[in-house]
């Protein structure tokens, strides 16, 4: 592909942007709770070798005892992005920026990498060039790619996966190994989207199968390979003893939820007007597979959906392989409007979420109790974005953490409601978890946390913990200690963009701790 010297100073200015959107100030908050589960894993797999849950002072569970097999080793989920993070900490030290540094990258690859396979599709470069600014400003994908979570590489192998079909359409075989290459690391990251992918791709090879002679048989060949090496985990893991993670009801509730997340993150659905009104059919056919990959982009959509709405939780992240799919989406409908209607809608997409809350009125009539409409609000998104990145940050887990950090000991034990990952991560304590004990406490733990740490646990639960705080066992042997932290939101560091805490709130509470008398 060729590009002009205009289009060489736009594009480098868009790499200036990105690397600055997705990298710059990696460390500006520490690592909440699902972040640190994972570098925690990555510290034990740089101690041990593998992802062990249970170093003989803290045992990493979320859920249920099946987190973890009979040796202790993390189960719940595959471990590639437990040994990217285990490499960037071996390079870089143990740190919240050496911990998000492969995800950010990747993100950012995508980004970068999505310019390139829609230019080689459609052939068309200020189609590739939208995509590119629509994707570089994306705050969804740019707050999902700067956490130390599966979700960055789910998106560069979601692109990879497209190209890798279209090379296939192309009859180049190569397409077999970037496809099992994009659906293996996708499945060893989360394999909640491979069963879509999957069932996708054999689907369009068998409708394609008389055009494009040979290509079923590749994508059966891939399928295969890719089958093979996620059977081994399925085995290893005992995937079946998962189950509870599968719900099959609420389908009405979820699919809501997702569309509603839809249109406020990734497409906002008012966009459907313009391709009413300019959409002609011979657009984009460049040639017949620019088109069968039109349509193939499109079904990822369904094809997702299918299986995600079956998952018993929902969350925007389960969704977030779909980023690139509405960039493209909506790079198509933008390129066939006139050229002051493509460039300002263009313009607001990139700089606020308007026109999705614009839209959101349209769910009122069919709205139960959740999604939320309160914490929908319209937002100069990239405005939030810049400001982040020079503004400090501090929440009530940081605050806490550097409390813990100054008046305990190593060695010292903590009572507290959750997980508390992040305790184990920045500290040294010994961590015992509530609700995960099976009996009585064998001994008094130094320090006990009516509230968790984090507050994660009162945000997944709504409830808070049921450690009594006026109790004679704790009049009797412990003493209250009064915490000043900053009155953050307990999920402002979760990526959805409805959720996530942009700048310190001003407001201060007290957090009451108990510490053992002594």
């Amino acid at each position: 592909m060729k590009i002009d010297k205009k289009a060489a100073v736009f594009f480098g200015f868009i790499f200036l942007i990105g690397a600055f959107f997705f990298i710059y100030r990696l460390d500006s908050r520490i690592l909440w709770e699902d972040e640190s589960a994972t570098a925690n894993l990555a510290v034990n797999i740089l101690k041990y070798g593998i992802p062990l849950g249970d170093d003989g002072k803290n045992r990493l569970i979320f859920n249920v005892s099946n987190d973890l097999n009979e040796d202790s080793i993390w189960v719940l989920s595959p471990w590639l992005s437990e040994y990217l993070t285990a490499g960037s900490f071996a390079i870089f030290g143990k740190s919240e920026f050496a911990a998000r540094l492969p995800f950010a990258v990747l993100g950012f690859l995508s980004v970068i990498f999505l310019f390139y396979v829609v230019w080689d599709i459609f052939k068309d470069r200020q189609l590739a060039l939208l995509s590119l600014l629509l994707s570089v400003t994306s705050e969804v994908l740019i707050l999902h790619s700067r956490q130390c979570r599966y979700y960055a590489v789910s998106v560069f192998m979601q692109v990879l996966f497209i190209f890798a079909f279209y090379l296939l359409l192309q009859r180049k075989r190569i397409g077999i190994v970037y496809m099992f290459i994009a659906l293996t690391c996708q499945f060893y990251s989360s394999y909640l989207f491979v069963p879509g992918n999957l069932l996708l791709a054999v689907t369009a090879g068998f409708i394609l199968r008389k055009k494009y002679p040979g290509v079923f048989g590749d994508l059966i060949i891939a399928a295969v390979i890719v089958s093979s090496l996620g059977l081994i985990w399925v085995i290893y893991a005992k995937l079946w003893n998962q189950t509870q993670y599968i719900g099959i009801t609420s389908y009405y509730e979820k699919l809501l939820f997702y569309i509603m997340q839809i249109n406020m993150t990734m497409f906002p659905l008012l966009l459907l007007l313009l391709l009413l009104v300019f959409y002609r059919k011979s657009d984009f056919v460049v040639n017949s597979i620019s088109r069968d990959m039109m349509f193939f982009i499109l079904a990822i959509i369904p094809f997702q959906i299918v299986f995600i709405i079956n998952y018993f939780t929902f969350f925007l992240r389960y969704i977030i392989i779909l980023v690139p799919v509405f960039i493209v989406l909506q790079s198509l409908i933008l390129r066939r409007s006139p050229p002051l209607l493509r460039y300002t809608i263009a313009g607001i997409l990139c700089l606020t979420n308007f026109i999705g809350y614009t839209g959101l009125i349209s769910f009122k009539a069919f709205m139960a109790t959740r999604p939320r409409f309160e914490i929908q609000r319209p937002r100069v998104t990239l405005k939030d974005i810049f400001m982040e990145r020079v503004t400090p940050y501090v929440n009530r887990s940081g605050e806490v953490i550097a409390f813990l950090n100054k008046n305990t000991l190593p060695g010292q034990s903590l009572l507290a409601c959750g997980s508390e990952f992040p305790v184990i991560f920045y500290t040294q304590l010994k961590v015992i978890n509530l609700h995960k004990l099976k009996g009585q406490l064998t001994s008094n733990p130094d320090w006990i946390f009516p509230q968790s740490v984090s507050g994660m646990n009162e945000y997944v639960t709504g409830k808070k913990c049921n450690i009594a705080e006026n109790s004679e066992f704790l009049k009797q042997n412990y003493e209250p200690v009064i915490i000043e932290v900053h009155n953050s939101w307990l999920a402002g560091s979760v990526a959805d963009p409805d959720m996530y805490e942009y700048f310190t709130t001003a407001e201060k509470i007290p957090l009451i701790a108990y510490k053992k008398k002594g």
